[in-house]
């Protein structure tokens, strides 16, 4: 057995004798073993859950009576989104964001019931995962674990003597590092078993769960190797102690509560209020598409007259309140898209801002990316609520055809003070059984991968940097 194993069976021999340390491996494992056991078992309940939700819903519009079909734009539908299957590993924004959008004419609406929004104050702190627990909870451990290892030798005055008998400086350094590694690979074991079973549950998510596995392990690698190197070169245990924690508090709270505000602060972005102001002053432009007579639709009915080649709208094949209900959803939702882009572009600025801030956090660099590898991530969220709308205008747009199509004008205009009439209005319900199912799925995975690339790297130079500076703070830890 060459010294470097020796120091460090000898260092985890100290860890088991000692209370403190026995503790805080048995918390860290316990905490990992737990999250993810509670974070897989949440996958599948919550999958499960909504599916259960969404067939409802698609039931319960598809048993819809006769109706007129405006009343079934009104009526609206629910579209639920399941978990992505790396959310057990990081749940990302999910929690946050919502996970069901109501579809309605007229109206782009967002994501409600998000599970933080549900919950204690505590938990919009952060959702207990496995990624949370080792991004945040398992440096701080580790840092607890090992910020003694090397100062405490020289503070009993055994590193001397060590070397004095013919241990290199670089064993010693490198063997209490490998013991402190130990453990940081023993909580990764639990990551490494969830990303395995995904991959047998869900063969497309291999090459991301392993992906996530080896950034969460680089991440904490680079912890293990600057708790060491902290140690080594500190004067004192309390010293070492102090420096750890002010890099982590920096690192993990600090530079990422300055990045967002960054992010804000550079790329401004509009309230939801102002955003709704401005919808509803350019909806005012388009016009109303309940009043045949609106302003806005002059031009649209010559252009209508003009195209069947008649004199009146009463002289149309066509139910002309269809028509515009047609042309009113067409351009109101074209006018809720470019403000949706807007937001989404705004968004996705702002994240590359944070992003650039992974230069400074590796605690940043890890997050984004195992989000964003994961499918867990602002653009994945994104992706729903355009998946969603586009759901919503062909939903809403399809009942306008049957408006226009299968409801008479005359009919129509009278329905309010005709009761016959009103009951003509009313198409089959057997329309309503041609609603399409709704499934939502994460971004695929190389365009995961391609937008994660450049956060790999961050990872990369992060641990590269960690392994160039333990070896040469091992070579001349003799002399410190």
């Amino acid at each position: 057995m060459n010294t470097t194993l020796r120091i460090a069976r000898g260092e985890w021999q100290h860890l088991l004798r000692t209370r403190l340390a026995v503790t805080v491996i048995v918390m860290l494992l316990g905490l990992i073993v737990v999250a993810a056991a509670s974070s897989a078992q949440q996958l599948i309940s919550e999958a499960q859950t909504r599916e259960a939700y969404q067939r409802e819903a698609e039931e319960t519009f598809r048993s819809q009576p006769a109706r007129h079909p405006h009343r079934m734009v009104h009526y609206g539908h629910y579209v639920f989104r399941t978990p992505a299957p790396l959310s057990v590993i990081d749940p990302g924004v999910d929690p946050f964001t919502g996970r069901s959008i109501f579809l309605e004419g007229h109206r782009r609406n967002t994501a409600t019931f998000a599970e933080a929004r549900e919950t204690s104050v505590l938990t919009r702190l952060g959702v207990v995962s496995p990624a949370f627990a080792l991004q945040v909870i398992a440096p701080l451990l580790l840092i607890l674990l090992g910020f003694t290892s090397v100062v405490r030798e020289r503070e009993r005055g055994t590193m001397l003597q060590l070397i004095a008998q013919g241990v290199p400086a670089r064993s010693l350094v490198l063997g209490k590092a490998a013991a402190i590694g130990s453990v940081a690979a023993l909580a990764t074991l639990p990551l490494l078993i969830s990303a395995l079973w995904l991959s047998m549950r869900y063969p497309a998510e291999t090459l991301p769960a392993l992906i996530v596995f080896a950034a969460h392990a680089a991440y904490l690698g680079f912890w293990v190797v600057l708790i060491t190197v902290v140690s080594t070169l500190a004067r004192s245990a309390r010293a070492a102690l102090i420096t750890l924690m002010i890099v982590w508090a920096v690192t993990t709270i600090l530079v990422p509560r300055i990045a967002a505000d960054a992010a804000a602060t550079l790329v401004t972005s509009q309230t939801q209020t102002e955003m709704d102001i401005l919808i509803q002053r350019d909806m005012r432009v388009v016009g109303d598409s309940h009043d045949i007579n609106d302003p806005g639709f002059r031009s649209f009915q010559d252009q209508v007259l003009d195209e069947y080649g008649v004199d009146s709208i009463n002289e149309l094949p066509v139910n002309y309140r269809g028509l515009v209900s047609l042309q009113g959803e067409a351009e109101g939702s074209a006018v809720m898209n470019q403000y949706a882009s807007e937001l989404h572009a705004t968004q996705r600025e702002q994240a590359r801002v944070i992003n650039l801030f992974s230069v400074v956090s590796p605690y940043i660099a890890v997050r984004n990316l195992s989000m964003g590898t994961a499918g867990t991530d602002l653009i994945n969220h994104q992706r729903f609520l355009d998946t969603a709308e586009a759901q919503r205008f062909e939903l809403i747009q399809s009942i306008n055809t049957l408006h226009a199509n299968e409801v008479h004008f005359a009919d129509d205009s009278a329905r309010s003070v005709d009761h016959e009439a009103e009951q003509r209005t009313r198409v089959s319900a057997d329309f309503w059984q041609r609603l399409q199912g709704f499934a939502f799925t994460p971004r695929p995975v190389g365009e995961r991968l391609a937008s994660a690339l450049p956060l790999i790297l961050v990872m990369a130079l992060w641990l590269m940097a960690a392994v160039v500076l333990i070896n040469r703070v091992a070579r001349k830890a003799g002399e410190v």
